[in-house]
């Protein structure tokens, strides 16, 4: 070689690993300069006293502090120090401000907040918080502040994409407040969908299709329907009016429910091992980066209590321990939100007509500000409201034009952080249920135990009360006949406490058989599954009832595959796949191949039998939001009846089909879409090899080094141990257990908490995703909720001179 060339060839290669080195090194310095420390000291403004913060092995913090006001300042500050990008979107999206970091492509998101005015709501909430919750509110806010006062280095991600957060407001906590109550109310979302299949197949069709409760189905207390029911309603006269011009009919919605498979279990000590009552709870979410909830443990002044905090807000919420009482939630899926079509005055738009004549609409002008290349431009938008709420035509384009919502978490006294603060503090089942008297807008089963042994439980929903009876689609608003009069009394929601059969268990099902409910679709198929596993024998350990969250046991399985293995027994091309299924136990675990079909087999049979009823459309919708639970319950409703009309496709003139016919060609396009992905070799088809969870950045789609995974997770929609995949991208999963905790009352020691991927939302942070593969393997790790002031890890909190 010329020696000239080799000598620029070593000059390049030489300075190209350089540029590597360099590129590594500036890469790792970029992320890591906005890595908090653990140790040490920090002057902070505004503390009045000493604050430690001790934090475990995989980054929980327990904040120890002598006073009230300085425990939730330093909530705020250290909760900032870890996820204030994650905090501001949540704000900036109750705000309807999400265009000032993201520009156009958040416009539609901005519009739909705006409209219905969460964060009008909210500065309206905080006049209605009571001394303790304001006084926790005010101190996380100025702890918030005090962070993007005094930090250096703000999150990467405002680097990225060239923003900076504004100071935090009281009414930031409280949106983010509303925000999670609206996300567990279930109707926002079920009822744009039967309002399409009303709009496309009538009422008559709606009516066989809207909630139904099966014989026998386990409720959460009291006794059972001895036979099945269901729910019908009376369509309005009217034919449903039109959409706005080129409104395309997909209810969009920016707030996901995708948690409708969450649990808690609670056992007495009478069917435990120890004789002292254990309690679990699992509520289910998508898995983010960051989680959705940040583990904390507050001890000081009047709290001491462990378990996930909201980002954002002051306090422990969906699930947590006061060293006398824990709680988990679950979605109630009860039904408290309805549409009303109005009829705007032909002379005069904001006005509509009631049945006293015309009504002035209140009429709000508002701006979105979108950033744009070199600044920003504005969006006006006029917003109407009626008595019946917003008009949200515009941004819920399911719905007809001039059509309303109304929903109690925007009517005022939502009472979300009053009950939650107030919660965090209860010693007694008593001052526990009067604590959630206090919530408006959520709809939730919430289950109780202490350290007493009791337990118990209290169903949380806002009902109203109809003049017309049920109003599952929008119905019309200008004659009242359909409005709301009052709502079911708090003392009327079903609770327990105590129970002889010595357990109480949530699996999203009806808490009690009651009229009252609404279009309320429960879920039954985990309950079922449960009764088989306590049913089983008189006591369980604390290892067994902790195995009980990883329980994969399919009862959809169990129903499904005896009528498989009949129906196809005859086909020469099913019938290996249909001995197979019948031989199977039933258990989606990562082994299992047989899990693999089912779970396509099913998904083929909800469409095979209803998209030619209802349209491709609808059958997507049901996907888009993991709201497959209703068509696998429509499937059920009619298993026992193989001639019932839903099994005929309408398509095919000349041929009646019955529901054996529909369960061969589903096994057939099962067969096919599994071997056609991966190939006849079934061992390829094992359910740990296709079912797997990418856990997500915000910016992840961009920067995909930020996201997490893929990780192999068992279970799937229907079992306990949930799983829940998106059927545009079979077989990948996209919810699953978002936060555990297990207490044994017996010795809280031994207490474990999860909320996967990790506690820190900065990449590069050994905090950012260690609890993952933890999370998908289906364990937990020690709360240290007696042992806090042991943890080596101690930063003090200091009041400044200043």
């Amino acid at each position: 070689m010329n020696p000239t060339l080799r000598k620029w060839l070593k000059v390049f290669a030489v300075s190209l690993v350089s540029l590597v080195i360099i590129a590594f090194v500036s890469f790792q310095i970029f992320f890591r300069l906005a890595v908090p420390s653990y140790s040490g000291s920090l002057d902070v403004p505004g503390l009045k006293q000493l604050v430690e913060v001790r934090t475990d092995d995989h980054g929980i913090p327990h904040i120890l502090a002598r006073n009230d006001d300085d425990l939730f300042f330093a909530q705020g500050y250290i909760t900032a120090r870890e996820r204030m990008f994650q905090m501001d979107l949540t704000r900036l999206a109750g705000r309807g401000e999400l265009c000032t970091l993201f520009g156009e492509k958040t416009l539609e998101t901005d519009r739909y907040f705006k409209t219905l005015g969460f964060y009008r709501a909210a500065l309206d909430e905080y006049k209605n918080l009571t001394p303790p919750t304001r006084l926790a509110v005010d101190a996380y806010t100025r702890g918030v502040n005090a962070y993007l006062a005094t930090t250096k280095r703000l999150p990467r991600e405002y680097f990225i994409l060239g923003g900076r957060p504004a100071e935090w407001k009281a009414a930031d906590c409280l949106v983010g407040a509303l925000l999670m109550s609206y996300r567990l109310s279930a109707p926002r979302q079920t009822k744009a969908i039967l309002q399409r299949i009303y709009e496309h197949a009538g009422a008559e069709t709606l009516n066989k299709l809207l909630p139904w409760v099966p014989a026998s189905a386990p409720v959460v207390s009291g006794e059972r329907n001895r036979v099945s029911s269901a729910l019908r309603f009376r369509a309005p006269e009217a034919r449903p009016a039109r959409r706005l011009e080129g409104a395309s009919g997909d209810p969009y919605c920016p707030v996901l429910m995708r948690q409708r498979a969450s649990n808690w279990m609670i056992f007495s000590g009478s069917r435990t091992a120890t004789g002292k009552a254990v309690f679990t709870g699992s509520p289910d979410l998508e898995a983010v980066i960051p989680s959705l909830f940040y583990l904390v443990h507050l001890k000081g002044g009047s709290y001491d209590v462990i378990g996930g905090s909201i980002a954002g807000l002051p306090g422990v919420h969906a699930i947590g321990f006061n060293g006398r009482a824990a709680w988990s939630i679950t979605v109630g899926n009860g039904d408290n939100v309805d549409f009303f079509v109005e009829k705007p005055n032909p002379s005069n738009p904001d006005q509509y007509l009631t049945e006293n004549g015309y009504r002035n609409f209140t009429v709000i002008h508002d701006s979105i500000k979108i950033k744009v290349k070199g600044g920003f431009r504005e969006e006006k938008l006029t917003i109407r409201v009626s008595r019946h709420g917003p008009v949200i035509s515009a941004v819920m384009k399911a719905f007809p034009a001039n059509c309303t919502m109304l929903w109690p978490g925007l009517m005022g006294h939502d009472g979300s952080l009053n009950g939650l603060l107030t919660l965090n503090r209860a010693r007694t089942f008593a001052q526990f249920r009067s604590s959630l008297g206090m919530v408006r807008g959520a709809s939730i089963h919430i289950g109780y135990a202490d350290v007493d042994g009791n337990i118990g439980y209290q169903y949380m929903s806002t009902l109203p009360v109809r003049r017309g009876g049920e109003n599952p689609i929008a119905m019309p608003g200008e004659k009242g006949a359909h409005d709301w009069i009052g709502f079911v009394p708090y003392e009327r929601h079903p609770y327990d406490y105590n129970p002889k059969k010595g357990y109480l268990a949530s699996f999203n099902q009806m808490p009690a058989v009651a009229n009252h409910y609404g279009t309320a679709f429960f879920l039954f198929e985990r309950s079922f599954r449960f009764d088989e596993m306590v049913n089983a024998k008189e006591r369980f350990t604390v290892d067994e009832i902790r195995a009980m969250q990883n329980d994969t046991g399919s009862y959809v399985a169990k129903r499904f595959v005896p009528l498989i293995a009949a129906a196809c027994a005859k086909d020469a091309s099913l019938a290996p796949h249909a001995k197979r299924l019948a031989a199977w136990d039933r258990f989606v675990s990562i082994e299992s191949g047989e899990a693999t079909l089912f779970n396509a087999f099913i998904t083929k049979l909800i469409a095979n039998t209803f998209a030619d009823e209802l349209g491709d459309a609808i059958i997507d919708e049901f996907y888009r939001d993991l709201q497959v639970s209703i068509p696998v319950q429509w499937l059920i409703r009619y298993l026992e009846e193989p001639d019932n009309a839903f099994w005929d496709n309408i398509k095919t003139k000349d041929v009646r089909e019955t529901r054996d016919d529909m369960i061969v060609k589903s096994m057939k396009d099962a067969v096919a879409q599994v071997a056609g992905r991966f190939g006849n070799n079934e061992k390829k088809w094992a359910w740990g090899r296709v079912h797997k969870m990418l856990i997500k950045h915000p910016l992840g789609e961009v920067l995909p080094f930020l996201n997490l995974g893929p990780y192999v997770y068992a279970g799937d929609d229907f079992t306990i141990h949930a799983g829940w995949w998106d059927r545009y991208n079979p077989f990948k999963m996209k919810s699953g257990a978002a936060i555990r905790l297990v207490v044994d009352m017996a010795d809280l020691s031994t207490m474990t908490v999860m909320s996967p991927p990790g506690q820190s939302g900065h990449y590069l942070s050994p905090y950012y995703g260690d609890l993952a593969e933890t999370w998908a393997k289906g364990g937990q790790v020690s709360a240290h909720y007696t042992s806090a002031e042991k943890l080596g890890k101690v930063l003090k909190l200091v009041p400044s001179k200043q």
